[in-house]
Formats: C-alpha cells, sequence, structure tokens
C-alpha cells in the first residue's frame, strides 16, 4: 500500500482549516441564530432547508456544466465532490482558495488544472450575470426597487455583452497566453452558456423561495414578499461575490438583505432571517461536501498523469 504523498496531507490541511472557520463562523453568532429560531417553528425552518439545498446542487450542476463545455467531463458523483469539497474555500479569506482546491480535485478526473479553473471562472461570471438579472426583473415587482438599482440593468447589459461566445473565448485565449499557456481548443458555446446559466438562475429562484418560506416565518405578507427574496437575495449574494476582502461576503450582504426586505419586514426581522439563511447555508454546504467524502476511489478515475501533461498543452 502507498503512503499518501504531499498532495493528500495539503488537502486534507484545507478541508481542516476550512471546517475550523466555518465552526468559528457558527460558533459566534449562535446566541443571535439560537434568539432568531426561537420565533419560528421547526418545520418551517426544515421546509426552507429544503429548496436551499436543492439550489446548492443547481448551482453545481451549472459549474459541471461550464465544465464539459470547454471539454472537461465529469461525472455526476465526481463533479458533486469536486464542487462540494472545492468551494469550502469561500470561507477562508481572500477569492482564489475555491478555484485552487476545484482545480486540483478535478485532476482525479483528468480534468487539468487550466480547464477547471477557466471554468470555474465562467461559472463565477454567470453566477454574478444572472444573479444581475434575476435582482433586475423581480425587485422592481416588489416595491418600485428598480429606482434604488438602477445602475444594475448596466452591468447586466455589459455582462450579456462580455459573455458571448465570440468576445469571452478571444479574451480568455488572450488571457492564457499572458499566463505563457497554450490558448483553449474549444471555446465557450452558446448552447454550453445558456444551459449552464439556466442551472445558475434556476440555482437563484430556489434560493429565493427558501428565503421567502423564512420571512414568512417571521410575518412577512406572501404575495409581496416573494420578488422582494428571489430579487433580494440574488442582489445580496452578487455584492456578496463581488467583495473580496469578506469570506463568503459576510456583512455585505447582510445589510444588503435588510435594505431589501424593508418594505415587508422590520430591520430586526430582515437580519434575522438573514443571519438565519446564512447558517443554514453555512451548515449545508459543509454537511453535503462532508456527504461526498465516502465516494469510492473506483469513481474517481484517477488518470492524473493525463490531466498534469494537459497543463502545458491544449486541453
Amino acid at each position: 500500500m502507498t503512503r499518501p504523498g504531499p498532495a493528500h496531507w495539503v488537502r486534507v490541511g484545507f478541508l481542516v482549516v476550512a471546517l475550523a472557520f466555518g465552526v468559528v463562523f457558527v460558533a459566534a453568532r449562535w446566541p443571535q441564530l439560537r434568539a432568531a429560531l426561537g420565533q419560528l417553528s421547526w418545520g418551517l425552518v426544515a421546509a426552507a432547508a429544503v429548496p436551499a439545498a436543492a439550489s446548492i446542487l443547481a448551482t453545481g450542476q451549472g459549474w459541471r456544466t461550464m465544465l464539459a463545455d470547454l471539454g472537461g467531463r465529469l461525472p455526476v458523483r465526481g463533479a458533486a465532490r469536486v464542487f462540494l469539497l472545492g468551494q469550502l474555500g469561500k470561507y477562508l479569506p481572500g477569492s482564489v482558495w475555491s478555484f485552487l482546491a476545484q482545480a486540483e480535485l478535478a485532476r482525479d478526473h483528468a480534468v487539468s488544472r487550466k480547464i477547471t479553473v477557466t471554468g470555474s471562472v465562467l461559472g463565477l461570471l454567470l453566477a454574478l450575470g444572472t444573479g444581475a438579472a434575476t435582482a433586475v426583473v423581480m425587485l422592481p415587482a416588489g416595491d418600485g426597487a428598480l429606482r434604488r438599482y438602477w445602475w444594475m440593468v448596466p452591468v447586466v447589459l455589459a455582462g450579456v455583452t462580455f459573455l458571448h461566445p465570440r468576445v469571452v473565448g478571444p479574451v480568455l485565449d488572450r488571457v492564457l497566453r499572458l499566463l505563457r499557456r497554450e490558448p483553449l481548443v474549444r471555446w465557450p458555446s452558446y448552447r454550453g452558456l445558456l444551459t449552464a446559466a439556466g442551472w445558475y438562475t434556476l440555482g437563484w429562484l430556489l434560493l429565493g423561495l427558501h428565503c421567502w418560506l423564512l420571512m414568512i416565518g417571521f410575518g412577512a405578507p406572501a404575495g409581496p414578499s416573494l420578488p422582494l427574496a428571489v430579487g433580494g437575495l440574488a442582489l445580496a449574494f452578487c455584492l456578496g461575490l463581488l467583495f473580496v476582502p469578506a469570506p463568503a461576503g459576510v456583512g455585505i450582504r447582510e445589510v444588503a438583505l435588510v435594505l431589501a426586505f424593508g418594505p415587508v419586514l422590520g430591520h430586526g426581522e430582515s437580519l434575522a432571517v438573514a443571519l438565519i439563511s446564512r447558517i443554514m447555508l453555512t451548515m449545508l454546504d459543509f454537511v453535503m461536501a462532508a456527504a461526498t467524502l465516502p465516494v469510492c476511489r473506483a469513481d474517481r478515475q484517477a488518470p492524473r498523469a493525463r490531466a498534469a501533461a494537459d497543463e502545458g498543452t491544449r486541453p
């Protein structure tokens, strides 16, 4: 039996550090969380966890679709393992840990670092673009919020232009040349981008449904609160993603949600919803990632040599 190499211990160290940050994050907010949960029924909390978990899975499928479009095909279980374990890096300070972790884990399935990082960056841009579009569509229906968030319209238009296959493909090749890497053999396609965007949009809708159930528990009217829940949460997440120094957008997301939910909830209730949502999503991230650990070695094709050879050549 071969001994674990340095790469194995780097992975273990990453998981331990990410878990430590997650535990500290939850523990520091536990008193406020317990007080907020005291105002809700556990049945409603459990119900809100279902679309939240489904949202994470939909986002992971969008990421998998983006990689496949670039030539990096992952099996469903393998993709879940790479995506869910890798995204724990978002709880560490900085913005690159998820990309690095996913790039390393994907090599177990013969997907090169170049394809994984490129696909992850495109996935992040698609998440931001579809999130901003969701906010633009849903927030005006809530309370004429477009007057406050008008600046998101040009952001969405700029994102659509940049993510056009004939624009983003040459840009990616230029960036790779600057990094002294071979250009991509396969540029992102219309079908791949649209399919991935559909998965990301579904993820935003499910995430908003999760938040809507929590808002109802605090007394928000069901009809007016639904578009605010979907659009407000999408807006808050996008702002959190853009604020790089804060791990997982801590603080930014909460402020945005309090402002977005103002028309239907008081500040205290809005902050309670934001807190419960964040803790629930954090716990789901770690629980769902842990569920992928028993994946058999047979499911991980493990042709790492082929992936290593691809690092400096065309995928």
